[in-house]
């Protein structure tokens, strides 16, 4: 199986979704999207038109809103891709920035969450509220009740519209509805980064504590206890939801 990789920042890298696939035997093509550059072999690689080299896809993170496209040429491209790999029936995965452009990708409006909700962004370790369909979904049927996974965004999404029943919205959040669904049979979308490892999260901690100019060991006493709490439910989460999706090859 080989796997088809969008980083779009340097410091939102795929973790233990790589880490599992890795485990799985699995080959992996990683394309940092900002820079053009294939991230083993420093080549100059844009995001492929085609899915014919791939078997799936994972579109993760990244500090842009989708309707920056005009900055930021590789959505567009990466829109357009998740048309191709949908319609060859081959899984794709986005995570936080990705799931926003499979929305898109789909019709649907991605927004910064202060112009239509209550609160300016989601951050730290929140609980799912999984919906009646994921108990039928084939990578979520035992995700554990209000697991607590991590979140970092300031943007959200509405639900594509239904596609000839093909859009199953899987979990919710109050204050924050738009967080898992499903198209067709294969083509997920998670706003909670599924990714994670404790390397990541020290650096989105420093980072965090850099962009709200805050010192960091402020952010870490908010964060730490959360680590401590949540972090190996969320990687077995993670890795079991990574090794069915990429069963989903067929």
């Amino acid at each position: 199986m080989h796997i088809l990789y969008l980083v779009n920042a340097a410091d939102c890298g795929p973790g233990v979704l790589l880490d599992e696939a890795h485990e799985a035997g699995a080959d992996a093509t990683l394309i940092l999207t900002t820079e053009q550059r294939d991230m083993t072999s420093g080549e100059t690689r844009d995001v492929p038109s085609e899915a014919d080299d791939f078997d799936a896809m994972v579109v993760l993170g990244g500090p842009m809103g989708v309707y920056e496209e005009a900055d930021y040429p590789f959505i567009d491209k990466t829109r357009a891709l998740i048309h191709r790999f949908h319609e060859a029936e081959k899984p794709i995965m986005g995570v936080c920035l990705g799931a926003q452009i499979v929305a898109s990708a789909f019709g649907a409006p991605v927004y910064k969450m202060k112009e239509k909700l209550a609160v300016r962004e989601e951050w730290g370790f929140l609980p799912q509220s999984w919906l009646p369909e994921a108990a039928r979904d084939p990578l979520l049927s035992d995700a554990e009740p209000e697991l607590r996974l991590m979140q970092w965004h300031g943007d959200t999404f509405d639900m594509p519209d239904d596609i000839s029943g093909g859009v199953v919205p899987l979990s919710t959040r109050e204050g924050c509805p738009s967080q898992s669904f499903r198209i067709g049979e294969k083509t997920y979308a998670f706003q909670f980064h599924l990714e994670v490892t404790r390397d990541i999260l020290d650096e989105w901690s420093a980072f965090r504590a850099k962009a709200l100019d805050r010192p960091k060991a402020e952010i870490d006493a908010l964060i730490e206890p959360q680590i401590a709490a949540s972090l190996d439910a969320q990687e077995v989460f993670a890795r079991r939801v990574m090794r069915r999706w990429m069963g989903l090859r067929g």
